[in-house]
């Protein structure tokens, strides 16, 4: 018995914390997903939408100067690590595998360095709506990864006994 009484009294205990680890779960892959689903959205809203930013606006972005072959080259190099990380990331937490948290961090934080290699960023408010809500859910996801009781299913197996 897990904390004396009945059996059936034990039986309401653990299905209730099963379905409380559950639903942990699913908050937690919601919130993976929600992030993921929003960033897309925001990275193509004004694609579909161009009268979202005004044309002058737009026309005057068009006559800056354009970024210098090593710029678009690192920046090309970085998109590309990041993107196949990020991608590896978000399966790993959405699997609980245990190097996808670290996996995350260093993803995030080398994403980080698109804003000084972006120069000047163009972008409705709908977009940096979106795209900060997904980076708000992001966060929101490492640390419930971190701290909540979902950080044990992260914890690599146990080494088998020789």
């Amino acid at each position: 018995m897990l904390r004396g009484g009945t059996p059936l009294d034990n039986w309401v205990i653990f299905e209730f914390a099963m379905s409380a680890s559950s639903s942990s779960i699913t908050l937690f892959r919601g919130l993976l997903l929600t992030s993921v689903g929003t960033a897309l959205v925001g990275s193509m809203i004004d694609q579909q939408f161009p009268s979202l930013i005004p044309g002058s606006l737009t026309q005057a972005f068009k006559e800056l100067p354009k970024p210098s072959d090593t710029v678009l080259m690192l920046s090309g190099l970085l998109t590309l690590i990041t993107f196949g990380g990020i991608i590896g990331a978000i399966i790993g937490l959405y699997q609980f595998k245990p190097w996808s948290r670290e996996l995350a961090v260093v993803m995030t934080l080398l994403q980080l360095l698109f804003y000084p290699l972006g120069g000047v960023w163009m972008q409705s408010g709908w977009t940096a709506m979106l795209l900060d809500l997904s980076s708000t859910l992001w966060g929101a996801a490492l640390a419930i990864s971190y701290v909540s009781s979902l950080s044990r299913l992260f914890a690599a197996p146990a080494p088998p006994a020789r």
